[in-house]
C-alpha cells in the first residue's frame, strides 16, 4: 500500500501546468483523465486535492477518473503508459508523453511540454 500524502505529494512535470493553461486559454476543452492507483485508498482524494493545489478549484471539474480511458471521447489522449487497453477501440488518437520507462514504444507521436505546440499541431 502506498503512504497518505504520496499522490499528493507528486511534483508537477516541469511546463506541464503552463501547457494545459495556456491550452485552455486558448478555448481548447481540455480533461485531466487519471486512473486511481491499486496501491491507494487514498488515491482519488488526493489527485483532486493536487489539482486544486496546483491549478486551482474549477479544474477539479476536469477530471475524470476511470480505470478505462478507451471509454472516454476525444480528440487525443496524452497519456505516459505505453499501451492503453480497454473495452473499446479509442476515438481518440494515444500520443505518448516521453517518459525514460516508455523508450521502447517507437510508433506512436512522443509529447514533452516543450514540444506539445508542435505534436498537437497548435
Amino acid at each position: 500500500m502506498l503512504p497518505l500524502g504520496f499522490v499528493r505529494s507528486l511534483l508537477p512535470k516541469q511546463g506541464g501546468l503552463e501547457a494545459v493553461i495556456e491550452m485552455r486559454n486558448n478555448d481548447h476543452e481540455v480533461f485531466i483523465c487519471t486512473s486511481p492507483l491499486s496501491k491507494s485508498k487514498y488515491c482519488v482524494q488526493e489527485k483532486y486535492e493536487w489539482v486544486e493545489e496546483h491549478l486551482g478549484s474549477e479544474w477539479k471539474k476536469r477530471i475524470i477518473v476511470t480505470k478505462d480511458k478507451t471509454l472516454i471521447f476525444s480528440d487525443y489522449l496524452i497519456d505516459d503508459r505505453p499501451v492503453i487497453k480497454g473495452v473499446r477501440n479509442p476515438l481518440w488518437e494515444h500520443i505518448l508523453y516521453d517518459s525514460p520507462y516508455n523508450q521502447d514504444m517507437t510508433s506512436k507521436r512522443r509529447l514533452t511540454w516543450d514540444n506539445w505546440k508542435e505534436i498537437l499541431g497548435l
